[in-house]
């Protein structure tokens, strides 16, 4: 049985329709999972290595003509906005209609059962044809805020999984009937013994004793909290009994590795990337973590029961790391630090000081995060696309 995922163009997109579908071919050993991804993007290079079949279409967003002519400007710099937002529309329905009668015989000819789509632009030439055919049509959300090509085709959908149980607020009155609450499709954890503190810290070379406090921007990095996070290191404001594990990103790494020259490293440790297993012993070591607050990553905290410090990205597509980043901290899993204005490294260490010198808060923080995880998502998706298909074939018998 053949299964469409897609979802692209950033990592936050593509693992979780690579978790869906790994967690899927378990549940359901006769699925072969077909992949519709974006030229140029994370899942171009990801995906000839996970050996199954694949497409990849060009794509692009539509702009609001409307919009750019509003923005402050004289009348010629907002007339010139418009109509280059109008080109650009114009292009991107142009690869929708050719993306959509490219997929239609390609879906056809494999016989595809359903489709899946995790987020990015190239969900909407895939939905479209999966909704043309017939096919059930799955979506799964990771952000508080739902993308637009998600509120588009939700109308159409048999299931909408949610991460956020806030974000069936902006979904169509009638699709918010068919939302589950999965959580957001993450890789299984490792066995309890893998998340042994003391082991973990063991593993990568860290003090097994003291608070550890882990920085992370992500695989390209967060240039503003990358500078926060040199001035901490600069200032020495890490004390007796607090360790800082700073994940710059590749990028990043050459000069913050010379911004921190000389200093006494007895303190910190400076990495650029950590592969995913490695990724998996930090978690497991850390205390806290300062992070975006990209979807998967808060997945990720919440099922390991870290609390955090997020610092969302303000310029994510509809500002949703900013929103991803209040719902948490209203449920008390973790505090937003928005970067707006100076962040400062004094700025940031207030924050944490102010975590770690609270008795019971980081318990509480943990606390709360746990009863927010959904660390089995990947396999609740996968079950209710399962008997989903299941139904569909009894009902074609």
């Amino acid at each position: 049985m053949m299964v469409v995922f897609s979802g692209g163009g950033t990592a936050g997109h593509f693992h979780p329709a690579r978790n869906i579908a790994e967690a899927l071919c378990t549940t359901m050993p006769g699925v072969e999972p077909y992949f519709v991804g974006t030229t140029g993007r994370i899942e171009a290079a990801e995906l000839p290595a996970l050996g199954y079949p694949y497409r990849l279409l060009r794509v692009a967003g539509l702009r609001n003509p409307v919009r750019e002519a509003r923005r402050p400007g004289s009348l010629p710099v907002r007339a010139r906005r418009a109509l280059v937002a109008t080109g650009d529309s114009l292009r991107a329905l142009w690869l929708l209609a050719g993306g959509v009668l490219r997929l239609l015989p390609d879906f056809r000819r494999r016989e595809a059962a359903a489709v899946v789509l995790t987020g990015g632009y190239v969900c909407a030439p895939a939905g479209i044809a999966g909704r043309l055919l017939g096919l059930p049509v799955i979506l799964q959300e990771q952000n508080m805020h739902p993308g637009k090509t998600t509120r588009l085709l939700a109308r159409w959908a048999s299931q909408i999984h949610l991460a956020y149980p806030e974000a069936s607020a902006a979904l169509p009155h009638h699709a918010r009937r068919r939302v589950i609450r999965s959580g957001n499709p993450i890789r299984p954890l490792p066995p309890a013994e893998a998340r042994d503190k003391a082991a973990a810290r063991r593993a990568l070379g860290l003090p097994e004793t003291g608070t550890l406090v882990l920085v992370v921007g992500g695989s390209q990095g967060a240039r503003k909290m990358n500078r926060a996070a040199i001035e901490i290191l600069q200032d020495r404001l890490p004390i007796d009994g607090q360790f800082v594990l700073w994940v710059t990103g590749r990028a990043h790494h050459a000069a913050a590795e010379a911004a921190l020259t000389g200093l006494a490293a007895d303190r910190f440790a400076v990495v650029p990337y950590l592969e995913e297993g490695a990724m998996y012993q930090a978690l497991a070591a850390a205390d806290l973590v300062v992070s975006r607050a990209g979807a998967m990553a808060t997945s990720e905290f919440l099922a390991w029961g870290l609390p955090a410090i997020l610092i969302p990205l303000p310029t994510a597509a509809g500002d949703h790391q900013t929103a991803n980043a209040r719902a948490l901290a209203r449920a008390g899993a973790a505090v937003h630090l928005p970067e707006t204005g100076t962040l400062t490294g004094a700025r940031l260490w207030r924050e944490v000081r102010k975590l770690l010198d609270t008795p019971g808060k980081l318990d509480a923080m943990s606390r709360a995060a746990a009863e927010r995880a959904r660390p089995e998502a990947a396999r609740e998706v996968a079950a209710a696309i399962a008997d989903l298909l299941g139904a569909d074939r009894e009902t074609s018998r």
